[in-house]
């Protein structure tokens, strides 16, 4: 039953084993997925598909669960009369999953390579694109900081896998050899293995108990709450029997986003809240999305 996300799970623990044997090389990693293996995975999944109304309806969509999710976070930490700091900490880390290296893992493992193309889209055209506009707005809000938005449109504009998706929006007009196609497929195919390492990498078990109530509230809030409300709307509205439908709420059950939490730190917010978070919410996601991965057939 567990069998699809047992290897996701020794990737985190060769990741943890390497950093505690040798060091902590998980940047590498990071920048070796972010410049080859995603650009990769964007080309091949991206090239065949057809870019019509459905794709700008499943943009839409996912850019609204995302939005939702930040304003139910806003009102939540309102009600608990979180400080401004805890407050924007606890609705970027709240709001944006890891959509992509951790999604794309649950994604394959559970509806194969056919479907990461749903999770491509969810987190370049969802994820992505909010967490370093509005997500780097409200960290500047909550540590006081200038918006700075040049350094934001820059940040956008020149991000790897965004360039290579209008590169190979461009290619679509001519026919690919077949070698580089089979070249772009190998190199996509290391985007989890590597990217799960990485992560293990950066797990800290120390600290797990900071401000553990508020990290809770956080956590079940984002991969619980979410997802389940997201599934009600698709019940209600559309149906749970179709493919993208489970992957997008398996998206929206990501843990949070370790790009958001990396934004966070930097940011002057609260570092141990925001890494506790993502260390506990990796952990807890191997059961969490399993569970709906099971309840959703």
């Amino acid at each position: 039953m567990l069998d699809p996300v047992l290897p996701i799970a020794l990737y985190l623990f060769f990741g943890y084993l390497f950093k505690v044997l040798k060091k902590d090389n998980s940047q590498v990693l990071v920048d070796f997925v972010i410049y080859f293996s995603l650009p990769a995975m964007i080309f091949v999944k991206i090239y065949p598909l057809v870019l019509d109304a459905k794709i700008l309806n499943l943009i839409f969509m996912f850019n609204a669960i995302i939005l939702c999710n930040l304003l139910l976070m806003y009102f939540l930490g309102k009600a608990f009369k979180f400080d401004k700091k805890t407050l924007a900490t606890f609705m970027v880390v709240g709001t944006f999953g890891n959509t992509s290296f951790i999604g794309f893992s649950y994604i394959d493992a559970f509806y194969g390579p056919d479907y990461v193309v749903y999770a491509l889209i969810y987190d370049l055209f969802g994820s992505f694109l909010l967490v370093v506009s509005l997500g780097t707005v409200i960290i500047n809000w909550g540590s006081g900081a200038h918006v700075n938005l040049k350094a934001i449109s820059k940040k956008v504009l020149f991000f790897p896998p965004i360039i290579m998706f209008f590169i190979t929006v461009f290619a679509k007009l001519f026919p690919i050899p077949i070698f580089v196609m089979n070249t772009a497929e190998v190199i996509g195919a290391t985007l989890v293995p590597i990217a799960m390492i990485a992560i293990g990498m950066k797990l800290e078990l120390k600290n797990l108990f900071y401000k553990f109530k508020t990290t809770t509230l956080l956590l079940f809030t984002k991969m619980i709450v979410v997802p389940v409300l997201v599934m009600i709307c698709f019940a209600y509205f559309y149906t749970l029997d179709d493919t993208w439908s489970k992957v997008t709420i398996i998206e929206a059950a990501m843990p949070p986003m370790t790009t958001a939490v990396i934004l966070a730190i930097q940011g002057g917010l609260d570092e141990r809240l925001a890494v506790n978070a993502l260390v506990i919410g990796v952990l807890l996601s191997l059961l969490s999305v399993t569970g709906f991965y099971l309840y959703l057939g």
